[in-house]
């Protein structure tokens, strides 16, 4: 595959040696190390990009990049820590949590619970919302 991006001749010769042995230890696409470099920087790509590729490996590059926009690329990571899944709103992860943790076992079916509250009262102080993705702020 083509190079494309930034010429050599514009990045520092600590960056052009890490994309290298990325791209040779592991096999790593070097457009990709590149597209990084261009939205993070090159000192973010030497610091982190060994662990956002990790991240992304497990989880894919869609609740990675919501948890940097949330959070930070310098703590990327701790995505997996955070990461609680994808969901359509607040209210349906805290509905989803509840039932996982049995608190709605024996709500009789005449109860109605309001999980939008649940979520604007309680729940959206200790987890964030991202693009669907829900992330604990305890990390």
């Amino acid at each position: 595959m083509a190079r494309e991006g930034l010429p050599t001749g514009q990045m520092q010769e600590e960056t052009q040696e890490l994309l290298d042995e990325y791209n040779e230890l592991y096999n790593w696409e070097y457009n990709d190390m590149v597209d990084f470099i261009k939205s993070y920087g090159e000192e973010s790509f030497r610091d982190n990009y060994f662990d956002y590729h990790g991240q992304v490996d497990e989880l894919g590059i869609e609740p990675v990049e919501a948890f940097i926009e949330l959070f930070s690329i310098d703590d990327v990571a701790n995505v997996v820590d955070s990461y609680q899944g994808s969901y359509y709103s607040g209210a349906d992860f805290a509905e989803q949590l509840c039932q996982d943790c049995g608190y709605t076992t024996d709500t009789p079916s005449w109860i109605v619970i309001d999980w939008e509250t649940t979520w604007e009262a309680n729940l959206r102080h200790d987890y964030y919302e991202q693009d669907g993705h829900i992330f604990s702020a305890n990390w």
